[in-house]
């Protein structure tokens, strides 16, 4: 599948050895130096992740062009290129997914906690729907995790900041015989919130945008005859903190953000998740022919429970909306291929994904407030303790593909490859939504509790094509050219008042040519792309007459992107110096009208898509500096994005400004010995930044969430 990739490797090993390294790539499920793989995507190792301190997918788009990272009170959607989707409910469905270790969920509080024990991150751009799994409309975020080996061996890092900084990284790797390997490793991760929170009902001191993470990993391989690979692996994982919190304003106005570091809430905001993942893969590659057959399977069950503020001015109450639910997904896929260096090479497989999910939730009334308060003239007609809405779904989606793509050499330079996929989704949800009037709307309305179903269903089938062509120029200059078509799965809408009413997949096409090159003794990386997207099928909210007048999310139009990537990076005189520039245009089509949460249909026509600024360059220089009895390596890095917005509608009051970040770090690694220590500043302006930006028409108020201000601190590692 073509693309194009930009090494991030260690940089210190890069200029020890006087040229930039390779990483060895899956990107196309074989094996494959990025360089020579004809893919748009971004590798970062683990040992570069470490020590720009990325442990999560928050932090990862803080250092990549190309890949917008949204978090919204608990959920979090990735948008690359543009594209994004923004339903994180428990129909929704992303448009870039995450997959660990080849394992896809559908749930993005999912993600929080396995970016630890890394061999890399593969960030890969544009539709990548035939080869890699369901739902891959704008790209794929690949995190593949170190396995066992043949070397016995571990590490430890330690590091401690402001906040109250704690991480702790640990790993072991037991060669016990040749044919058999285990690997132990676990992270934790625990800082005070950067954002006081004032004014709570019940006087607590809280802060929030904090952090407790812990997460455990246990794998073993096996390799019991010639041909045969084993492999399994167990992580526990858990959070506990409180979470991401919001700065709120009257619905409609953009307040004076300040420094964001203290500002009022209401009601108290929490977060806790527990999830046990399992994974295993079986490869045998002894069959006649050179062919060989890989199964490749996981099973993740997951708890969520998240409070979060919902106060506001249209109901006299401290709220919460308290989301519950409980996701088992599972991922069977077998793939058939032949030796990937035949002049004709072929992938054949069959990939399913099946997830289970119960949600309970809904709008909870903590306490009331003015007249209705403890109390108060009209307390009797308070409702306390109780839901105005309650969420209460059993829902199912599944889906099925058959995919297989095929690689014709036709010289030493120039191969063909061809590719097709079909996949058939289907989601079922059953259950009801229960509204108490008096709880919900007005503590004067009659007290009524209304049931209304929830009931209903979707099954559609999409095929996806690749079609691509690559030339190796030179054995370090490629130019590639293709053209993919990619899907996200359709839905439906019920409201209890009208029967199911389905919406279909947004599709995309896509265009794309990229040249990626290695100069002057591999000193030299210079990788660009360009791609123009037809994208059609938007799903937004609209209302309609087949809901009974009411709204739901339906196909409501077309959108066109384009855009192009350069990445470089240089070894000069002893310097490292690295860039990646993305430029992109988005538009919505004409005669597009989208509902609103006050019930306005409002025209997005030539509106730009969520989550895409025009321009976004990130950027780094270190150079080692030899001592005689080690190494200094300092860093500077930064990124740039221009404004953008967080809907469709594009409103000023939710636009997120343009903005530069920056950070600083210094590593020392002794002449002798396997340790090493960094001390590091991020943010080092304390620049503000939004994380996200929304108006809430159900609590009649904006919320605001922001990215992480200035945090410094050391780390120590030691490697046996």
């Amino acid at each position: 599948m073509p693309a194009h990739a930009a090494d991030q490797a260690p940089a210190g090993d890069s200029a020890k050895t006087g040229g930039l390294s390779e990483i060895v790539v899956t990107a196309s499920r074989v094996e494959t130096t990025s360089q020579k793989t004809p893919i748009a995507l971004t590798v970062y190792s683990g040992a570069d992740l470490a020590a720009k301190g990325v442990t999560n997918m928050q932090a990862l788009s803080s250092i990549d062009a190309s890949l917008n990272i949204t978090t919204s009170t608990g959920a979090a959607y990735v948008a690359v290129r543009g594209i994004a989707s923004t339903d994180v409910t428990e129909t929704g469905d992303p448009s870039v997914p995450i997959a660990r270790d080849g394992f896809y969920t559908n749930r993005s509080f999912n993600i929080q906690s396995s970016m630890y024990d890394v061999a890399r991150v593969e960030v890969l751009k544009g539709p990548q729907g035939t080869l890699n799994g369901r739902n891959s409309t704008g790209g794929l975020v690949s995190i593949i995790t170190n396995r066992p080996n043949a070397k016995t061996g571990g590490y430890v890092t330690l590091g401690t900041g402001n906040y109250n900084a704690f991480d702790a990284d640990a790993g072991v790797n037991i060669a016990v015989s040749d044919r058999f390997q285990v690997r132990a490793s676990g992270t934790y991760h625990s800082h005070d919130g950067y954002r006081n929170l004032t004014g709570l009902y019940n006087g607590a001191a809280l802060r929030g945008d904090d952090q407790k993470v812990g997460s455990g990993r246990f794998q073993a391989a096996w390799k019991p005859v010639d041909g045969l690979k084993l492999w399994a692996s167990y992580q526990h994982d858990e959070v506990d903190n409180v979470g991401d919190v919001t700065m709120d304003s009257a619905i409609g106005v953009r307040p004076d953000f300040g420094n964001a570091k203290s500002f009022a809430n209401t009601a108290p905001s929490s977060t806790k998740l527990t999830g046990d993942r399992v994974r295993w893969e079986a490869v045998y590659d002894a069959l006649p022919a050179g062919l060989s057959l890989i199964y490749s399977g996981g099973y993740d069950k997951s708890s969520f429970r998240r409070h979060t503020d919902a106060t506001g001015p249209v109901y006299p109450a401290v709220r919460q909306f308290i989301q519950g639910e409980d996701p088992t997904t599972w991922n069977h896929e077998v793939r058939l291929s032949n030796n990937a260096n035949s002049r004709v090479f072929f992938q054949l497989g069959w990939f399913n994904f099946k997830e289970t999910n119960v949600i309970n939730s809904g709008l909870y009334n903590v306490q009331m407030t003015g007249l209705f308060a403890p109390g108060g003239p009209l307390s009797a007609l308070g409702q306390p303790g109780v839901y105005g809405i309650k969420f209460d779904y059993n829902i199912a989606t599944k889906s099925n593909a058959v995919f297989g793509q095929i690689a014709y050499r036709v010289n030493d330079q120039i191969k063909i490859t061809l590719g097709a996929r079909n996949t058939w989704d289907s989601k079922f949800r059953t259950g009801n939504a229960v509204l108490f009037l008096p709880a919900l709307g007005s503590p004067f309305a009659p007290g009524l509790t209304l049931t209304t179903p929830g009931n209903g269903n979707m099954s559609t089938s999409q095929p996806t094509y690749h079609i691509g062509v690559d030339y190796q120029v030179t054995p370090t200059s490629l130019l590639y050219a293709k053209f993919d078509t990619g899907y996200k799965a359709g839905g439906f809408n019920s409201n209890g008042s009208a029967a199911s009413v389905a919406y279909a997949p947004e599709k995309l096409s896509a265009w794309e040519i990229g040249s990626k090159n290695r100069f002057f003794g591999n000193n030299l990386q210079v990788n660009a792309a360009a791609f123009y997207f037809d994208y059609r099928g938007y799903q937004a909210s609209r209302s309609t007459d087949a809901l009974s007048g009411g709204s739901g999310i339906f196909n409501v139009g077309s959108a066109k992107i384009m855009g192009a990537e350069l990445q470089t990076v240089a070894l000069v005189q002893g310097f490292r110096l690295d860039s990646n520039i993305a430029l992109l245009h988005t538009e919505f089509g004409k005669g597009i009208t989208v509902l609103d949460g006050a019930g306005n249909n409002r025209d997005i026509s030539g509106h730009r898509l969520p989550n895409a600024p025009d321009f976004v360059a990130t950027f780094g220089v270190e150079r080692p500096i030899e001592a005689g009895f080690g190494t200094f390596t300092p860093r500077i890095d930064g990124k740039y994005s221009a404004a953008f917005y967080y809907d469709v509608f594009n409103d000023a009051d939710t636009r997120s400004g343009a903005y530069v970040t920056g950070n600083a770090s210094i590593n020392f690694k002794p002449a002798k010995g396997n340790w090493q220590i960094d001390a590091f500043i991020r943010n080092f302006t304390d620049k503000v930044v939004l994380a996200y930006g929304a108006r809430n028409y159900v609590a009649g108020k904006n919320t605001y969430q922001f990215q992480p201000p200035r945090t410094f601190g050391v780390r120590a590692s030691l490697k046996f």
